[in-house]
């Protein structure tokens, strides 16, 4: 520290200023960063948001029906809970195992086969529908859903986010509805076609109103100090200038009106006291009616030549006697 106050003044308001200004980028950063959390959070609103008014659109028609068509043997309809034969030209139907026919799938099961479509795509985020009661297992919860789920359950909250393994993780809470206990109720009240696929008990014993699950989005975080100088338009970049030519000023200020005074307050006392008694000295005035200012530079030359004048006059009175 007294290394630091032995420095010129223009050298340590220089420190002065280049810590101040890493400390205002550490902070931007910083800010930055929790600024693009909060909104990747939003995103993950957004898709869970998605997600569930995808799911009421398929429950307002109670599921949504899929045709085959046996022309086409790469064409896979996957899981159902139905399958209705679909009517033949002329009018004739046919429940025959060849015979293009419509296939129900649940909300559930619809929103479940868009989430692996998303899973399996480049989209940055993904989501899944899980529990910890699941039937299927590749639905089985992750860490994160296990904790997301006793937090919201505990604590009543409708969603649970935190930051792991550089993406931010989000899950919104599932309610169990009636309609979702055809499938998840008693093992013995669900569709012939779900207690073939999942015998049980797991994934079944849900209650009207309780938790069933959650909602759970992945977003990764690609936050970083580069990309925050990149996301700088042209606004933040004006305003950066300004903020520089502003340090700029100041130190100009600070030199002309702090350093350069002292500096001949400074000579001016050299001169002073190296002086002959009785010699005359160039005295520095800064401005007319100097000692009525209140600028300290200006108190500080007041006091000094006062304190020459002095000197001066006691010796000249000294060498009368």
């Amino acid at each position: 520290m007294n290394a630091f106050k032995k420095l010129p003044l223009s050298y340590q308001f220089a420190i002065l200023l280049f810590g101040l200004a890493c400390i205002a980028a550490l902070s931007g950063y910083l800010i930055g960063s929790s600024v693009y959390v909060s909104e990747t959070r939003n995103q993950a609103r957004t898709v869970a948001d998605m997600v569930d008014n995808f799911g009421q659109w398929a429950t307002r028609y109670r599921g949504v029906w899929v045709k085959d068509d046996p022309r086409d043997p790469r064409l896979e309809v996957g899981s159902f809970l139905e399958r209705e034969a679909s009517s033949m030209q002329g009018g004739d139907s046919t429940t025959a195992p060849n015979a293009a026919a419509f296939h129900r799938k649940n909300p559930a099961l619809v929103q479940r086969e868009l989430s692996d479509i998303t899973m399996a795509s480049p989209a940055k985020a993904k989501f899944r529908m899980t529990s910890d009661r699941f039937m299927n297992p590749n639905n089985a919860p992750s860490e994160f859903d296990k904790v997301a789920m006793g937090v919201i359950r505990e604590s009543g909250a409708s969603e649970y986010s935190e930051v792991r393994g550089g993406q931010l993780l989000y899950a919104r809470r599932l309610i169990a509805e009636k309609g979702c206990l055809k499938c998840h109720g008693a093992p013995a009240a669900a569709p012939a076609a779900v207690t073939a696929l999942y015998p049980g008990p797991q994934g079944y014993g849900y209650e009207e109103g309780k938790l069933a699950g959650v909602i759970s989005v992945a977003i990764p975080l690609e936050f970083s100090f580069a990309g925050f100088i990149q996301r700088f338009d042209a606004q933040v970049w004006a305003a950066l200038a300004a903020v520089g030519l502003g340090v700029v000023g100041l130190l100009v200020f600070i030199r002309q009106q702090v350093i350069v005074p002292v500096r001949s307050v400074r000579a001016f006392a050299l001169a002073a006291s190296s002086s002959e008694p009785g010699a005359k000295v160039e005295k520095v005035d800064f401005i007319e009616g100097e000692h009525t200012s209140a600028n300290e530079i200006h108190e500080l030359n007041t006091a000094v030549k006062a304190m020459h004048t002095s000197i001066d006059y006691l010796y000249r009175k000294m060498s009368k006697r």
